[in-house]
């Protein structure tokens, strides 16, 4: 198979070349006319283009970029940074927010490795734009902010990254707005463009290959201009994440049998001065996951001069987006015990465990396969009216539709023989001998693991004193499948005006409106499966759940009996010690009706309205913003002053039930909707804001601004019912009785918060620029949040029934909640030049480094009640970047760093112990060499030194979970006319 998928990889890129090579016509060379954020498709009274100057003399490739997101910054009227495509089709790094990252105060996180989402100056609420309006995701489309890994960054020209709004930008960021631009045929020369590339990329883990093509055909006439561009991907990643799941328990010395923390005592005492217990990880899950994604995308324009005056626009741009997250996973289960550890293991002075000496009456072998396909068209019509006169104005219609289904299985293989329970006839199991009509859910199984895992390396170590690498141990515990369907639509109406003056500074006025309105649904499916003599339908298919009819009746499934599904499962590293193990394969999980028919015929997907719900946003806003240019003696000054108005209607629709359900048990079933339920969370801002620019000098800026803003939420943390998720019993008792081992308890659950208000900011702003030559940049800026509300989610222990309806402990319950506000400050400080000054071949290099110092406060403490700062903030971030250009070769090496960051809290009892993610260093490099000024060859590296994004709860020698991301290398070719 690898042999077939390299052989793929070769003769893909060889056909593209043979058919770029073929596609080429005329020489003509090709520029952007990226302007500043003021002069975008976003600004009201964007001006009539007449295209590129023929005889321009234009800088492309790392140096030419560099020079345009310079000037993008010098030439605007607000704080703003900003990336320009070192060529058509090639931004500086593989995805756009791993480009983003380079860009001082950005902070992202990763998918499967590659950048996903961003934050700007440690503040997550950040809004994507479109050229310059709201645009509806693939994959995240209930968010403010779209996963940046299901858009192809070879279709854009560009991303600006605005930092102090005006009147005339969007509301929907709290820190700021990432700008996507992508280009149209008056930003080429005249006459015709085409340009292509096509790429293979190679992993480490994964050892397999992974697919780009792009191409772009464009013509610019005297009046009318046309453009298409697409991009293909295909891509295989490693995307491991062992870690701690279903909870950390608080385990006293009475509960474990010895004194854990050898303090001389042993009590029962959870008290955290007494020192007499420690944190027990329920489970370990250790995972060889994958992800493989296909990305098609595409977008067309066309523009049209229809007079001098007037200008018609159209663009469509289209997404079609595939991931499937695969693999198995090794778990060492304590089953909710307290007496997995034996003495032997080492546990330090805060209770946290060094190394653990584990038996175990639960080793499992889990299953996963989630599948997603997802589709957006943003469309957008646009008409623009500009003469000689004083008066100019736009007017705007985009359309957005957006589809996202996925599909989950997931698969428990138990090597231990799990609980008792009865299989024929009702029976009472309980006693010294297995009564006649009961038996063990996995029979055959091993009594208990031994295994020992030593936390006290890079990662963890696991030894197995068990062979658990027999099939005749395991069987097809437990199995499950979901699903959902999402579908959203946005409509926008929009029109803006402009009014040039001679009065004064006064420069022009800016008037405009918008209408807004967002519809998105999500509807969740449970598949059920008719189980027994009576057909009770099941969603856990679990023979340790025993029926309505008093006794088991799933079906006991040993490997033996599954030859067409059981593989070998390996590939765990960098976690050492763990054996290949048997498990079910995640490729029989790939079609899920399919499977589900295999093993359970009949199965259905039927409407979980607990995870279902719709919510509608509907915004009018209106703006009125001066825009003035003059001086004061010799000091000359530029600015903006202005405020908007938006008027937000949130209608959230869920579907509330009254405990009547489809299925044999409540909650191995689907609850029944009662009806429709409307919340109405409405309200009204007023956002006023200023920006202004002094000429120090012609060449130094120093800028202020101001602005209060609007963010949005995620319309999922509005509409979620209560949904909740189960565990057998196993070996625990309430208050002293023991309970039946197979009784399903009350795990957790989650749900959303319809009343949540929108987060709201003020933010102040203080910039000096200098550039002190035409490619060169001093910056230094000050920054400061004031943040009136943070979102955050509230863990609390509430009074939920376990399956049988009665009210035991309960457990966890999760809400997002408005917490308290707090504030974010802090410093940027970037400088970038070309050493052009240099002899010879040396003067083909230059430099970027950049430094933001973001320090912030909220309401969260931790365990001992320091204060946290906002989640997903690093306060040290620094980018270093070498570059190289002279001739026909480039290159380009660069270091991201980010410290340490507070991700959020994981429940120990009655402690809530605060969860960080380590600091994280990437390095990338990547190198060119034109072949002819019409073919590029290129090599590109990343995560050259395999880093790995590491997390601690509390405590720094508190492992808690790990992603193991790979070296990827990219070899490709670039063709243009």
């Amino acid at each position: 198979m690898r042999k077939l998928t390299a052989l793929r990889s070769v003769l893909f890129t060889a056909s593209s070349v043979v058919a770029l090579l073929g596609a080429q016509s005329a020489t003509a060379q090709q520029t952007t006319s990226d302007g500043p954020a003021a002069a975008a498709p976003d600004a009201a009274t964007p001006p009539v283009q007449d295209g590129a100057n023929e005889q321009d003399i234009v800088v492309t490739g790392v140096r030419g970029a560099q020079q345009k997101a310079i000037n993008v910054k010098r030439e605007a009227s607000q704080i703003v940074d900003s990336i320009a495509a070192e060529d058509i089709g090639k931004l500086p790094d593989v995805t756009i927010a791993d480009s983003l990252q380079r860009v001082t105060g950005v902070q992202i996180t990763r998918s499967a490795g590659q950048g996903a989402s961003v934050n700007i100056r440690g503040l997550a609420n950040v809004l994507t734009t479109l050229n310059g309006e709201q645009f509806l995701g693939a994959s995240n489309i209930t968010g403010a902010q779209p996963n940046l890994t299901d858009i192809p960054s070879t279709l854009f020209a560009g991303v600006d990254v605005i930092k102090s709004p005006t009147a005339a930008d969007l509301t929907g960021g709290n820190s700021g707005i990432i700008a996507l631009k992508t280009r149209r045929p008056f930003d080429l020369h005249k006459g015709l463009t085409a340009t292509g590339s096509v790429q293979d990329t190679y992993g480490n883990i994964t050892k397999d290959w992974s697919q780009n093509a792009s191409a772009l055909v464009a013509y610019n006439g005297s009046r009318i201009g046309f453009l298409l561009a697409g991009s293909y991907d295909h891509e295989i990643l490693s995307n491991k994440n062992p870690r701690v799941t279903n909870g950390i328990l608080k385990t006293t010395d009475a509960q474990a049998g010895f004194d854990v923390r050898k303090d001389g005592d042993i009590t029962n005492s959870k008290k955290l001065a007494d020192k007499d217990y420690f944190y027990n990880p329920v489970a370990l899950e250790f995972d060889n996951g994958q992800t493989q994604r296909e990305r098609i995308g595409a977008n067309a324009s066309v523009q049209y001069d229809v007079t001098d005056s007037i200008q018609l626009i159209g663009d469509v741009a289209y997404t079609r987006f595939r991931n499937r997250n695969s693999g198995n996973t090794a778990v060492l289960h304590g089953n909710f015990s307290n007496d997995s550890y034996l003495p032997s293991s080492i546990i330090d002075s805060n209770g946290v465990v060094q190394f653990a000496d584990l038996n175990l009456s639960r080793f499992q072998v889990h299953t996963l396969n989630a599948y997603s396909k997802a589709r957006s068209i943003n469309t957008n019509l646009e008409a623009r009216f500009k003469n000689d006169g004083p008066f100019s104005a736009t007017l705007r219609y985009v359309h957005g539709d957006s589809r996202n289904s996925s599909t989950q299985t997931d698969i428990d293989s138990w090597a231990t023989r799990a609980g008792v329970v009865p299989r024929s006839l009702p029976t009472s199991c309980a006693g010294a001998t297995i009564p006649a009509n009961c038996s063990y859910a996995n029979p055959g199984g091993l009594a208990a693991v031994r295994a020992t895992v030593d936390f006290r390396g890079s990662e963890p170590s696991v030894n197995f004193l068990t062979d658990v690498t027999n099939p005749a141990n395991y069987s097809l515990t437990s199995t499950w499948s979901q699903a959902s369907k999402q579908k959203a639509t946005l409509d926008v109406y929009r029109a803006d005006a402009q009014y040039d003056t001679d009065l004064g500074p006064l420069k022009n006025i800016r008037i405009g409106g918008r209408y807004g309105n967002r519809d998105a649904g999500n509807n969740a499916f449970r598949y059920l499966s008719p189980i027994g003599p009576a057909g009770h339908l099941y969603f856990y298919k679990d023979p340790l759940i025993v029926d309505t009819v008093g006794y088991s009746v799933v079906p006991i499934r040993k490997f033996n009996d599954l030859p067409g599904l059981v593989t070998s499962a390996g590939g765990f590293g960098p976690i050492s010690g763990i054996p290949n193990v048997p498990a079910i394969s995640p490729n029989a999980l790939n079609d899920v009706n399919a499977y589900n028919a295999l093993l359970f015929p009949g199965t259905k997907a039927y409407l979980d309205p607990q995870n279902s719900y719709r919510v509608t946003q509907r915004q009018i806003s209106a703006y009125a913003e001066a825009n003035f240019d003059g001086s004061v003696g010799s000091l000359e000054f530029t600015g903006n002053a202005g405020v908007r108005y938006v008027k937000t209607k949130l209608g959230i629709y869920s579907f509330p039930t009254n405990g009547q359900f489809i299925g044999d048990l409540s909650f191995n079933g689907v609850a029944i909707a009662a009806g429709t339920t409307k919340s109405n969370n409405d309200s009204d801002d007023f956002l006023p804001d200023a920006n202004l620019s002094l000429h120090v000098r012609p060449d130094m800026y120093l800028r202020f601004a101001y602005a209060k803003t609007l963010g949005q939420l995620d319309l999922s943390q509005f509409g979620r019912g209560l949904a909740s998720s189960y565990a057998v019993n196993g070996t625990r008792t309430y208050q002293g009785v023991a309970l039946d081992p197979s009784l399903q308890r009350y795990s957790s659950g989650s749900a959303g918060n319809p009343n949540l208000e929108l987060p709201r900011s003020a933010n102040y702003n203080v910039s000096y620029e200098w550039y002190f030559n035409q490619s060169s940049l001093l910056s230094v800026a000050a920054f400061w949040f004031d943040v009136k509300s943070f979102l955050q989610t509230n863990t609390l222990i509430e009074a939920q029934p376990d399956a049988d309806g009665v009210v035991r402990e309960g457990g966890p319950v999760t809400r997002p909640v408005n917490g308290k506000g707090g504030s974010i400050k802090g410093v940027e400080v970037g400088f970038q030049t070309v050493f052009d000054w240099l002899p010879g071949a040396l003067s083909g290099f230059g430099g970027q480094l950049n430094y933001t110092y973001s320090d912030s406060g909220s309401s969260n403490v931790d365990l001992f009640g320091k204060s946290l700062p906002v989640p997903d903030n690093s306060k040290h971030q620094a980018n270093a970047v070498l570059f190289y250009q002279k001739g026909p070769v480039q290159g380009r090496v660069a270091y991201n760093y980010r410290s340490k960051r507070f991700g959020g809290f994981v429940a120990a009892a009655d402690d809530n112990l605060a969860v960080w993610n380590r600091a994280t260093g990437y390095l990338d490099a990547s190198a060119s060499y034109d072949v002819t000024p019409k073919f590029t060859m290129f090599v590109q590296g990343s995560n050259l030194t395999k880093e790995n994004e590491e997390q601690y709860a509390q405590f720094k020698n508190f492992w808690y979970g790990s992603s193991i991301f790979e070296r990827r290398v990219t070899f490709g070719v670039r063709i243009r006319n």
